[in-house]
């Protein structure tokens, strides 16, 4: 089985609309890539008593639990200390963390920077080459910053902790069918071939609708074979 990850998107920003989420799709589709299984994803409010107990809720069941955001130095980066409560860890300043910081700014750091060298204790760093202000991982839990380019930057680091032994692969087919029509063949397909997941999604563009069907697995020839399959039946 591939190891289960679920995400959660940290910010009153994104709730509000000031700011439009870009990590999910990207982070999906690495994962993916990796074989790992994105099972879950929300988003959830700078509130403190909100965080660790949804926080919470996620760390039991999913293998691994990401977030993003919220670990900058304002008033409203709350996600430090809600990992701190839900891993039962004190935060403590992190040499490496610090060093890390001098060698990109300069010494002394100003306090609020320093801030950003505090992690629950035992947290492993997750390097960071644009800001040199890390991430980290805790328990099952990997905490990393909001802005897209930093995620895109550090996420190589986790790729051999959440790969899974077997990668995914994927096949696409386009349609002109509607949905409608195609149901019932679907359904037939996805009990032949139970071990691919068939996925249909409509497209609506200006001049054309068609259907999208993605089929994924982690078994090439179970996949081609469903793919065959597919194929033909919609040839008639």
């Amino acid at each position: 089985m591939p190891p289960t990850v679920g995400l959660a998107i940290i910010g009153d920003e994104v709730l509000l609309g000031e700011v439009a989420d870009e990590n999910l799709a990207w982070i999906a589709a690495e994962l993916f890539r990796i074989g790992a299984e994105l099972r879950y994803c929300c988003v959830l409010p700078d509130e403190m008593n909100f965080l660790v107990e949804h926080l919470k809720w996620m760390r039991g069941r999913f293998d691994w639990v990401m977030t993003t955001g919220g670990i900058g130095a304002t008033h409203d980066d709350l996600t430090r200390r809600a990992v701190g409560k839900v891993t039962g860890r004190a935060l403590e300043e992190n040499e490496a963390a610090v060093r890390l910081l001098e060698e990109r700014l300069g010494k002394p750091l100003p306090r609020r920077i320093r801030e950003l060298a505090v992690f629950p204790s035992g947290s492993e760093l997750v390097s960071n080459p644009v800001t040199a202000a890390p991430g980290f991982i805790v328990d099952n839990m990997i905490i990393l910053p909001g802005i897209p380019d930093l995620v895109r930057k550090m996420f190589p680091v986790l790729e051999e902790r959440l790969s899974g032994r077997e990668r995914m692969s994927r096949r696409e087919l386009l349609t002109e069918c509607y949905e409608s029509q195609i149901a019932e063949m679907l359904e037939e397909a996805q009990g032949l071939f139970p071990d691919v997941k068939i996925g249909s999604y409509p497209e609506l563009g200006k001049d054309h609708y068609r259907v999208r069907l993605v089929l994924r697995s982690g078994n090439e020839e179970i996949l081609d074979t469903a793919l065959t399959y597919l194929r033909r039946r919609l040839e008639r």
